[in-house]
């Protein structure tokens, strides 16, 4: 009989047999070596554990309480390792990262008006936030009742705030280049902004004077 030992993820404990669990370390091991400096690691790795917790809850029910070495091994196979990535060809990066997961619908507080309610159902449906926005206007003015709806989406529809989150939002499958691609150009927006409000600033600057 294996011997059992218990690992907490996030929060939440899970029980894994002797060779999961130094299948699983090994591999986080490699996880926090790959970006040991690297801007942003908190987020990425904060990531990547949670998609791993989603995949172990997964691997789990009331006959099965136990994560075995074949579960992790196909965590790790989803995930993919990051060494496989340093190693790759453009041709093959790009075939890793235009591969299709599955769709989970978020409210994109990144593109919105109000709420992200109509950017995360066009993001789900691949329609044009603009024409959902424009349905919502008809509706408010044809039957009125769609304030009320968007309000209820609101309130149902859980945001995109996290890298993984939003990774999902756009049907991208979570992995761990996925994760630290889109980290990186989260990163690079976020610079482009500061440099236009600081270039913006300085030219209001100028004319002042």
């Amino acid at each position: 009989m294996k011997k059992t030992l218990n690992i907490n993820i996030k929060g939440i404990i899970f029980h894994l047999d002797e060779d999961a669990y130094n299948k699983l370390n090994t591999y986080l091991e490699e996880i926090k070596t790959h970006f040991r400096n690297k801007k942003g690691q908190e987020e990425i790795i904060n990531d990547i554990e949670n998609r791993i917790v989603e995949l172990f809850q997964q691997k789990l029910n009331d006959k099965k309480q136990v994560i075995v070495i074949e579960d992790v091994e196909e965590v790790i196979r989803i995930m993919g390792h990051p060494a496989d990535f340093d190693e790759d060809s453009e041709d093959d990066r790009a075939f890793y990262l235009s591969g299709k997961g599955k769709k989970r619908l978020f409210r994109n507080i990144d593109d919105r008006m109000l709420g992200g309610v109509c950017s995360g159902l066009g993001a789900y449906f691949n329609i044009d936030p603009t024409i959902v926005r424009i349905i919502f206007l008809l509706a408010l003015f044809l039957a009125g009742g769609s304030i009320l709806v968007y309000v209820v989406l609101w309130i149902v529809i859980p945001p995109a705030r996290s890298v993984s989150e939003k990774l999902e939002m756009q049907g991208d499958p979570v992995t761990i280049s996925n994760i630290e691609k889109a980290f990186k150009e989260e990163m690079n927006e976020i610079k482009d902004k500061l440099d236009d409000l600081t270039e913006h600033a300085k030219q209001t600057f100028k004319k002042k004077k």
